[in-house]
């Protein structure tokens, strides 16, 4: 098996949990991971493959085959049938159940196990008989979270990751949901071998997006606004060197010089923060670094030597392009232009649309509509837009069970609106739009959901 297949130390993934719970984890030998009511070391996760299913065995990690729900009493086998009996007769009174808590409790301690345990309940249920089928199976998926907890460790891809973000704190992703990103991917014509523009304050996820999709092939340019990228989200995928080198950052202030001759253009002087550190401060960085590590284990050591060692190779091996060469690179026709950010829509395509080719697609994401229908409006004045649309972003998951498929009970009300179109003439805009600054105003201020 691929070593990029399994689990590995230091890896981050995902994990899905049978009580519907789903968050990141760093994979180490010396953390915990609590699953029902203990304590479990990750140490036995690794050399597993990705998506493998873990359940807790005397405070132990072991894989097991089946989903995250298993049916160990009564599976669904052959065709459905519709059943003859109903629940009008049954009555809820707690009483329905000979174990007590002790017992269950005392069969617990003794080591029986989950499926066992359930096995149990259900020998000792005097209603069980009466239930329907779907009853049945509400009963043990409850018993099953309870007494059969499993976790799901799967890879961090931009599908598992915009669903972690989505469901604890979406408003650092803008409230992108994962059919919107995809419908960005397929608005924007992403593909291998081309070059992308693209500017997204979603923490690096549309970033990471696309270099999944183009796997290293291509270019992908990423502009951000401030001293820095906030692109935190890309690390969890895990690229290897070939995709890492081919997203190229940039301050969105470049846009402004390209125009410029390059044998003039001054560059800005650094601040502050970005100037190197003295000698004197960086030796005193490295006598704190030399204490600190004298005090692990030999293991430890070797173990915090050899992650120095690669990123030295990392970064040794990097490639590394100077802001002439990364202007050189705006100046190329890109392929696709998407949008992802909390900055105004119009003033955003007013600066980057000259940097696209002609006939080639662009979309803008944002989580409201207003600012949106402004760019939809002064777009259609444009001589060298075609096929504009502004579409509202909507999805409904259903539950597909034999006799039981129906929409769920809960779903997300909307994930922001789409705004695309295609770029077929490199006539300017209107006089009136372009005097308007490249980042004027953001369209939110850190609004939650």
């Amino acid at each position: 098996m691929a070593a990029g297949n399994v689990i590995r130390d230091g890896d981050t993934v995902v994990c899905y949990t049978s009580d519907d719970r789903v968050f990141f984890q760093e994979i180490s030998p010396k953390l915990t991971l609590r699953i029902g009511k203990a304590n479990v070391p990750l140490k036995n996760a690794i050399g597993h493959p990705y998506g493998t299913i873990f359940e807790e065995s005397e405070k132990e990690l072991i894989a097991v085959t089946g989903g995250l729900f298993p049916d160990p009493v009564a599976p669904e086998v052959g065709d459905f049938q519709v059943p003859t009996n109903d629940n009008r007769s049954y009555t809820d009174t707690n009483d329905s159940q000979k174990l007590s808590n002790v017992e269950i409790a005392e069969l617990r301690a003794s080591g029986v196990n989950g499926s066992e345990l359930i096995a149990k309940l259900v020998e000792n249920s005097d209603t069980w008989d009466t239930k329907t089928e779907f009853s049945k199976q509400k009963y043990l998926k409850k018993k099953q979270q309870k007494y059969m907890p499993r976790i799901q460790m799967v890879r961090c891809t931009a599908m598992s990751l915009c669903e972690v973000y989505h469901a604890r704190q979406p408003y650092k992703i803008l409230n992108l949901r994962a059919d919107t990103l995809g419908q960005l991917l397929q608005y924007g014509n992403v593909y291998a071998g081309g070059q992308v523009l693209v500017v997204d304050t979603c923490m690096g996820l549309l970033t990471g997006a696309i270099a999944e999709r183009t796997q290293g092939h291509g270019l992908i340019l990423a502009g951000y606004e401030g001293q820095q990228v906030a692109a935190d989200t890309i690390r969890r995928f895990g690229f290897d060197a070939a995709v890492t080198d081919s997203i190229v950052t940039f301050p969105l202030a470049y846009v402004g010089l390209l125009n410029k001759d390059e044998a003039t253009l001054v560059e800005p002087e650094p601040t502050k923060a970005e100037m190197d550190s003295t000698a004197e401060e960086i030796e005193a960085r490295q006598r704190e670094v030399a204490a600190r590590v004298a005090l692990y284990s030999p293991e430890e050591q070797a173990k915090y030597l050899a992650k120095k060692e690669a990123r030295m190779k990392a970064r040794a091996t990097k490639v590394r392009r100077s802001p002439a060469q990364v202007r050189d690179l705006l100046r190329q026709p890109s392929d696709s232009l998407i949008l992802a950010t909390q900055y105004d829509p119009l003033a955003m395509l007013t600066a980057l649309l000259p940097l696209l080719g002609l006939a080639k697609p662009f979309v803008v994401y944002c989580e409201f509509l207003e600012p949106l229908t402004v760019a939809f409006d002064a777009l259609q004045k444009w001589d060298s837009v075609i096929n504009l649309q502004l579409n509202d972003t909507w999805t409904r998951e259903y539950q597909v069970l034999p006799g039981r498929t129906h929409p769920e009970m809960t779903m997300s009300a909307g994930s922001g609106y789409i705004l695309s179109g295609i770029k077929v003439e490199a006539t300017p805009p209107p006089p009136g739009y372009a005097t308007m600054k490249a980042i004027p105003r953001r369209t939110n201020k850190k609004q939650r959901s």
